[in-house]
């Protein structure tokens, strides 16, 4: 496991409780930089997010970017609030990124990116209620 692309190489699926009357399924992408695949694993990715595969219409995307390296995701997130889609970015390794002397004002970034971006560490359950929250929210009627 980790969280960069290539190491998903097809779209895995689960189930999650988003609270006491909603349940979701999440569907996890392989990962990219771009809605440019190069590789055949980025092609699965692009055919959801693109609405070419019939059988995964997603409500919302929640897209991972990793905080240490912003500025690499930031293009990726762009193009799919480009994609005029519900988008919410789970910002995850903050903690790196803190070690690393980089400041990420969240609230600024929601502010430019028009779309909900929620801080996540998943290994310590935190951001999770707000992720799922914003889920919520932003997903389609």
């Amino acid at each position: 496991m980790g969280n960069f692309p290539g190491v998903t190489i097809d779209k895995k699926t689960g189930y999650a409780s988003l609270s006491d009357i909603l349940n979701a399924k999440i569907i996890d992408l392989p990962g990219s930089y771009s809605l440019y695949p190069r590789r055949m694993d980025e092609w699965v990715s692009y055919k959801v997010l693109l609405k070419q595969d019939k059988n995964v219409i997603p409500d919302v995307v929640v897209a991972v970017a990793d905080a240490s390296s912003l500025k690499r995701n930031l293009l990726f997130c762009t193009q799919l609030i480009d994609l005029k889609m519900p988008v919410v970015i789970a910002l995850s390794m903050m903690d790196i990124a803190k070690t690393k002397g980089i400041k990420i004002d969240i609230a600024a970034l929601e502010r430019e990116l028009g779309v909900p971006v929620i801080a996540v560490n998943p290994r310590k359950n935190k951001g999770i209620s707000q992720l799922k929250k914003a889920r919520i929210y932003t997903s389609r009627p």
